[in-house]
This record gives structure tokens, sequence and C-alpha cells, in this order.
């Protein structure tokens, strides 16, 4: 694809978990996959490929939800909503999977996708010129 892409946005791939599994379980070392982005501005949908590297099921790796929620309704308004978001955050990592790799094309772009299982909802986000690629994947395939 030419252009542009948002930084972050919804994404669906076109793989599905017996496919992810085989990453996870080493029977192979990467996943190509395609996926498909729908650019809202131009009215169009793209596909995109895709080469992921490493993936995380919702059970091999540990996450800490922190959340802190302001409102102009109250403190004790603010607290409530507070602990139902990290309620909702703490359900929805129970089965979410983590994808690390890069779009496919003549620049690699290092790309983070969350697949959130519970509500059939996968998010991505590119790396940023500003930020390194070394912290922002600790994979050395990708640096």
């Amino acid at each position: 694809m030419k252009g542009k892409l948002p930084i972050t946005e919804k994404i669906i791939l076109e793989s599905d978990e017996s496919q992810w599994r085989l990453l996870v379980d080493g029977l192979i070392n990467t996943l190509k996959t395609t996926a498909l982005v729908t650019l809202e501005k131009e009215l169009k949908t793209v596909r995109l490929n895709l080469v992921i590297t490493r993936i995380y099921p919702p059970e091999l790796y540990e996450k800490k939800n922190k959340c802190s929620l302001e409102t102009n309704g109250g403190r004790e308004l603010s607290m409530g909503l507070t602990r139902a978001r990290l309620f909702f955050n703490n359900y929805l990592d129970k089965t979410t999977w983590l994808f690390m790799g890069y779009i496919d094309g003549e620049n690699r772009v290092p790309i983070l996708i969350t697949h959130y299982h519970e509500i059939k909802i996968t998010i991505y986000t590119q790396k940023l010129k500003v930020e390194e690629t070394a912290t922002f994947f600790p994979d050395p395939r990708l640096n």
C-alpha cells in the first residue's frame, strides 16, 4: 500500500488462532498474514501484508492495569468510574493476544497489534519516528 495509515486504528487480521499457535509453539519462525484496515477519511479498505515475529497469547504474559480517571462530576464519581474502568480492563486482558511484527513493504514499519478476543476487536499501533525500534520492540529480529 502506498500512502499513510493512521498511527493507531482497528484492524481485521486474516488469520486465526490455529495459525497464531504455530508461532507461539515454535513450529514456525514468523507468520506472514494479511489484514484489512478501513480508512474512514477515504472511505476505503486497504489490505496490508504483515510479518508477525512474536505472539503472546493471554496465558503467557503478565499484565497489570493502572487507571486514573478524572471527571467534572466530583471525586467520588471519578473514583467509581476508575474502579469500573480497571475492572473492565482486567476483564478484557484475561483473553487478550499481543502481536509484534511489521508491515511488509518498501520500508518495514514496526507494528504492535492487540487482539481483544472477548469483544472481537483488534487494534494496531505503529512505531512513531520519535520512538526507538529497540525499545518499541525488544525483539532483535525487528531492529
